[in-house]
């Protein structure tokens, strides 16, 4: 499974589509770590993917984590593959996330990590391969509401445009030291596109951004996520 398709569907991650039942609220999230496995199923070019989300559950433990085996999970799912995506930190404060139908079952695996499973994807195709490119935006369709707390400064993208980006929240899939100390400079590292640049911001208020089935993201190089802020 190449990079390129782990960093689309960590895009991805959270998305609900059409007959979701209920919803699901959790508060304090800010710096709370969580991991994902992504079951990709269906043929070829028709692919979805089953999301199985540790948040919630624990706190996705390095050992255990890294006793994913991609491989025997498929084979465990009936998967065509599974796709690691993690470990990820929130930077939201509390989110309210519609869960479709049927979902919501918590699995114990063989790494004793415990996974709630949160919905299906559909796993789109660019230029006819499965992939994305940093800085590209992705429509994913979930129904959500995120909220950063003004007690913690945000961090964004504004592109060339003047387009606004929110992380949502920071990766160690690229480098798996990054931590929330180095936030306030990571745009010293990231290679943005001509007439981008990366800014830290205090809040005078919460910051909530809702979405009633899609949701404008996108990834830096890092596989850090964003979401697109409406225009003020």
């Amino acid at each position: 499974m190449t990079r390129a398709l782990t960093a689309l569907l960590c895009l991805l991650a959270l998305a609900a589509p059409a007959g979701a039942a209920n919803v699901r609220t959790t508060e304090q999230m800010h710096g709370k770590r969580y991991c994902e496995y992504f079951a990709v199923k269906g043929q070829f070019p028709n692919l979805k993917a089953d999301v199985w989300n540790t948040f919630g559950l624990n706190d996705c433990p390095s050992r255990q984590w890294k006793a994913s085996d991609p491989t025997a999970l498929a084979k465990q799912l009936g998967a065509l593959a599974v796709v690691l995506n993690g470990p990820r930190y929130w930077l939201v404060d509390s989110a309210s996330i519609v869960l479709p139908r049927g979902f919501g079952q918590v699995r114990k695996f063989p790494n004793g990590l415990r996974f709630r499973k949160l919905t299906t994807l559909d796993v789109p195709l660019q230029d006819g391969n499965l992939g994305s490119v940093p800085y590209v935006e992705a429509t994913v369709n979930r129904a959500n509401t995120f909220t950063w707390s003004r007690r913690f400064p945000v961090f964004e993208l504004v592109s060339s445009a003047g387009r606004v980006y929110v992380m949502q929240s920071f990766s160690r899939i690229v480098d798996s030291s990054l931590a929330s100390r180095d936030l306030p400079t990571l745009g010293s590292r990231l290679k943005l596109p001509a007439g981008w640049h990366y800014r830290k911001r205090r809040l005078a208020r919460n910051l909530s951004l809702t979405t009633r089935g899609h949701a404008t993201v996108l990834q830096d190089d890092l596989q850090d996520t964003y979401q697109l802020a409406p225009r003020s």
